[in-house]
């Protein structure tokens, strides 16, 4: 015969540890410039969407403001447009 306490500890669980999320470096409308990865020279693309973490780190869905042209990059491969480069 089993008692209310032995009940209890079979359906215990441990407890799920929370993580923090990481989040993203740059907010979507920010324009950005590719410092490696494909060529782009001094283009710069403005951020239009962020993307999950896919094994190489957080990505974004930028559109270069030139031609309108998409790509994904993640986000080790991306530089903040400097206040004089606007210019």
């Amino acid at each position: 015969m089993t008692n209310d306490n032995d009940t209890i500890r079979s359906f215990r669980r441990p407890a799920q540890r929370l993580t923090a999320s990481p989040s993203h470096k740059f907010a979507i409308g920010v324009r950005v410039i590719q410092k490696f990865g494909a060529a782009t020279g001094t283009d710069s693309f403005s951020i239009s969407r962020h993307l999950p973490d896919a094994g190489a780190g957080l990505q974004y869905r930028m559109k270069r403001e030139r031609d309108g042209q998409e790509r994904v990059a993640v986000e080790s491969a991306l530089e903040l447009v400097a206040k004089d480069f606007m210019q």
